[in-house]
């Protein structure tokens, strides 16, 4: 058995898949480089190991994973799709002579902890929350690929290992946090590796996914995790940059939000938002639920409305010319959406990793109060309950801080997903209001101010460089 008649099984399989087919369940096919570096992460032994693969797909990971391992290996593969469930049988046969497939849900299979190797690329969709049953009592988890892999964690015999192709998003945001909680307590992380772009690792598949490998194994937490920030999937993973830290240095917070990289030892003397007294609250106007409150028009008792269409450059405009309705009526007063006068930071709720900055922050002075979209963070100084506009400087600093370079690139080692959380947010490491104030002194957000005198201006503040 070659390793191309196996890529060619999983190939032909992927082509008869239907676009449909592939969005019903948001699960991608494992192309032969990716599964050969998910496989690589595995410990070399010379003993027989017994393998799971929870949706199986064609059969690829774990007829790589059999093809390399000892004689006497055996292979037990899920798969509910009739027809990947031959096309894994066709994969398996080649390399193992103890092979089990199920042509089953995975969730009507009970299996025991008794696996030396999972392996899984399981599918992406988001559902409804759900609880999957623990020996703790179980955790909430809201994507089908977090219950597939509380369900392979729980599979693993000890000392057992499992790699998983999984999309990043599960690192931050508050929708993880009862999974992040529950398998940190589970089982050690040895090794996690993030795809620098989001197309190239399912080429043929039209996935646009922030995709990672994820290596953890059934003991205590090791001292050191390996981490690869940026992998490329046409080259094996121990030719690509890497280093080793300890698990530590990657948690933030109580929510225990996981970083790809440590954190730049600059932003070590700031406190996070949360800690300065500042609350990110996300906009509430959900306009497919108020359609009957939006305006074209300025209406007496109504209120300004804004958009992100409405943030120009550091600031934001209204109103603007744009398919979006610029006013509410003065019946948004009782639907709890009215935000009161005064001087916010505003952050896009929505961003991609190719855009040239993850948080998009905008200054609003607004003399009257006015209405925020769902789509918007914004910031303040009051609570999850009560909004308090900020002093006007601390609006303008914060804005010129989120825009920094150093600030980016910290979210980018946070976040894993389009969205920008309220709750990764808080977390960011800022300067204290005082600060701000100064920051905002020294270079307004009105007028074209570009990247350079941005950074210029925060590190001149912070003493990185010595002033000219």
């Amino acid at each position: 058995m070659t390793s191309e008649t196996i890529a060619q099984i999983r190939n032909e399989a992927a082509a008869s898949l239907s676009p449909e087919q592939q969005q019903q369940w948001e699960q991608f096919l494992t192309p032969m480089p990716v599964a050969e570096q998910a496989v690589s992460l595995f410990t070399p032994t010379d003993r027989p190991v017994r393998i799971l693969d929870l949706g199986s797909g064609s059969g690829i990971l774990s007829a790589v994973v059999a093809g390399q391992s000892a004689a006497g290996s055996s292979v037990v593969a899920i798969e509910q799709d009739a027809d990947l469930a031959a096309a894994s049988e066709s994969s398996l046969r080649q390399v193992c002579d103890d092979v089990t497939v199920i042509n089953d849900s995975v969730f009507n299979v009970m299996l025991d902890d008794q696996f030396d190797r999972v392996i899984l690329n399981p599918p992406y969709k988001k559902i409804r929350p759900m609880t999957v049953a623990t020996s703790g009592g179980g955790a909430k988890v809201t994507n089908l690929y977090t219950a597939f892999l509380m369900m392979a964690i729980q599979a693993l015999d000890e000392g057992g290992e499992c790699v998983a192709i999984i999309p990043r998003s599960w690192m931050n945001g508050d929708y993880f946090k009862d999974f992040r909680k529950w398998m940190l307590s589970e089982c050690s992380i040895d090794a996690l590796a993030v795809y620098g772009s989001r197309q190239k690792h399912f080429k043929d598949m039209n996935v646009l996914q922030e995709i990672m490998l994820l290596k953890v194994s059934k003991r205590a937490q090791a001292g050191t995790v390996t981490v690869y920030a940026d992998v490329v999937p046409d080259r094996p993973l121990e030719r690509q940059p890497h280093e080793s830290v300890a698990l530590k240095s990657l948690l933030m917070g109580k929510d225990q939000i996981l970083r790809i990289r440590q954190q730049d030892p600059r932003l070590a003397v700031f406190r996070p938002m949360s800690d300065q007294g500042l609350w990110v609250s996300t906009g509430k106007l959900v306009w497919f639920r108020n359609r009957d409150v939006l305006s074209d028009i300025e209406q007496p008792n109504g209120h300004p409305l804004y958009w992100s269409d409405n943030q120009c450059g550091m600031v934001m405009t209204h109103p603007i010319k744009c398919d979006r309705e610029q006013w509410v009526n003065g019946e948004a007063d009782s639907r709890n959406v009215v935000l009161p006068a005064g001087s916010y930071c505003l952050v896009n709720r929505f961003s991609s990793k190719e855009q040239h900055h993850r948080i998009y922050a905008s200054y609003l002075h607004s003399d009257v109060d006015f209405v925020a979209d769902n789509k918007l963070n914004y910031v303040h100084q009051g609570t999850s309950r009560r909004t308090v506009p900020l002093d006007d400087r601390s609006a303008r600093g914060l804005t010129l801080w989120l825009s920094s370079s150093i600030v980016d690139e910290w979210y980018r080692q946070v976040s894993g997903s389009t969205q920008v959380n309220a709750t990764d947010l808080r977390q960011l490491p800022c300067p204290s209001r005082m600060q701000l104030g100064v920051l905002a002194d020294r270079l307004p957000v009105e007028g074209d101010v570009d990247q350079n005198q941005i950074d210029e201006t925060v590190e001149r503040l912070f003493s990185w460089v010595q002033a000219s």
